[in-house]
């Protein structure tokens, strides 16, 4: 079987996947950028409110369930356990899936009504069919991670986003209808998510319908718990905006909504993650605690290394970074823009990799719960103290205390000490490392606008460019020895 052969080399898989990501990212920009500009408003808003109503119930009803293919995976001891939890698991994926489908396809008379838009109903098939495919697909990147095939996952990222790139093409081109468009846009993921199932099948020895109640519970224990923190999660992320739009403007909401934007270098982290926790899992399981925690240290320490230099560098450069982005009209949001650049170096990795690996996933549920009531008490409080940037501190904090707590529940389950759970030195170095490098750079970029009057954009990305070669070539032996560590084989 596939999923039994070679060996897995993190760093490089997270290299692999990172790459994809990012060119999938930038194929997707242009698609959205081609689509907005073809099509009429009330399509391009018809295709935004079937998108929005499609992921809304798809996030409340997946339950967590594809992190439960790294876990469960991963600690299967035999091929026959391995055919066991898949076949439960998208025969109960599908079925999930399609029920979704038949909610939305009920919930159109309504959904119209909520939208305000009757050409919904004429897109039944799209809510009956795209669930099926958005919720099976989201499988794929763990069930490929795990099957250790991250060249054929990279392959599959890039050709899905240029494929629904090419239709929106060729039907610009023949002069087609949006109707064709939606018609071939599904068309294109259901081929797509076949080829899920074909590659679950390659991943097999031996595939049935199950319904195997015990296992179902297993599956539910673990992964429920990680859905609903994922749910509070994003509720946790809106809750600042909500603040800002009881005391503020529509303008001042606009400026904070993008200042407050979260850049996309966390694909490191999460690339790192999806590869890592595998490896985690199989390690605590073979009672190999302290490699398991070395080797979530090396990746952290890479990761942060990478985030570290990024989120200084905008905080240093804000006002630049926002007018490249934004435009200058968003420059009222520099503040915020520099807080969430320090809770950038939060998302340098998952705090709960442990808890997700030993299967302590209430955990990680209640330090969701904690994170939320204390962001809902501290925007208040950081609301009169900062004015508009308090949101933005209360988020940080609670950010921070949520970490902490999973760090420390981390130790306690795990009967590894603080100090070692965490890579303390190695990112602390990184970070008074760029904390110099900013500072003295800030003050190279004043003077040089002020003095030579040269473009403060200008300068600032000639003066991010030196940052960037002198941090690698004063921290490229730490992180070597780290990145070697992380690609022993296992």
């Amino acid at each position: 079987m596939a999923n039994d052969q070679g060996n897995t080399r993190i760093g490089y898989d997270t290299l692999k996947l990172t790459g994809s990501k990012v060119i999938t990212m930038m194929i997707v920009m242009v698609s959205s950028m081609m689509l907005s500009r073809f099509r009429s408003l009330t399509e391009y808003g018809t295709y935004s409110q079937l998108l929005m109503a499609t992921n809304l119930v798809c996030s409340l009803l997946m339950l967590g369930l594809p992190n439960s293919i790294n876990y469960f995976m991963a600690k299967a001891q035999t091929q026959e356990e391995k055919d066991k939890f898949l076949s439960v698991y998208y025969t109960l994926n599908t079925i999930l899936s399609l029920a979704v489908g038949l909610v939305l396809v009920l919930a159109t008379p309504l959904l119209e009504i909520i939208f305000k838009n009757q050409l919904i109903k004429s897109f039944w098939y799209f809510l009956a069919v795209f669930p099926w495919t958005k919720i099976v697909m989201s499988s794929v990147e763990h069930l490929l991670i795990v099957c250790k095939k991250t060249n054929v996952l990279m392959i599959y990222r890039i050709v899905n986003s240029a494929a629904l790139l090419c239709i929106i093409l060729l039907v610009q081109l023949f002069g087609g209808t949006f109707t064709t468009y939606m018609i071939l846009y599904l068309a294109t993921e259901v081929i797509f998510t076949l080829w899920t199932y074909w590659q679950m099948l390659k991943c097999t020895s031996h595939f049935k319908i199950s319904f195997n109640k015990n296992l179902i519970k297993t599956i539910f224990t673990y992964s429920i718990p990680i859905g609903v923190a994922s749910m509070i999660g994003t509720v946790n992320i809106e809750l600042d905006k909500l603040m800002i739009t009881g005391f503020f403007s529509t303008e001042k909401l606009a400026v904070y909504t993008n200042a407050s934007r979260e850049l996309p270098v966390t694909i490191v982290a999460t690339s790192i993650t999806a590869v890592l926790l595998p490896q985690m899992v199989r390690l605590l399981h073979n009672d190999k605690k302290d490699e398991a925690v070395k080797l979530w240290n090396s990746a952290t320490t890479i990761s942060f290394a990478i985030i570290c230099l990024i989120a200084a560098g905008c905080f240093v450069f804000a006002p630049e970074v926002i007018t490249i982005l934004y435009s200058d009209k968003y420059l009222g949001g520099v503040g915020v823009f520099r807080v969430y650049c320090l809770t950038l170096l939060l998302r340098c990795t998952y705090f709960g990799m442990l808890l997700n690996a030993t299967g302590t996933t209430k955990a990680v549920l209640k330090s969701s719960i904690g994170a939320l009531l204390l962001n809902v008490s501290l925007n208040y409080v950081c609301y009169f103290a900062f004015g508009f940037v308090g949101p933005a501190v209360a988020t940080f904090l609670s950010s921070v205390s949520m970490n902490l707590f999973q760090l420390g529940y981390s130790c306690k389950k795990s009967d590894i000490k603080f100090r070692d759970i965490f890579p303390w030195k190695n990112c602390f170095l990184l970070l008074i490392l760029n904390a110099i490098l900013g500072a003295c750079l800030y003050f190279a970029k004043n003077y040089i606008v002020s003095t030579i009057h040269i473009n403060s954009v200008l300068t600032a990305i000639l003066l991010g460019c030196c940052w960037t070669i002198v941090f690698m070539v004063l921290s490229f032996s730490r992180l070597k020895s780290e990145w070697i560590f992380l690609n022993k084989e296992r």
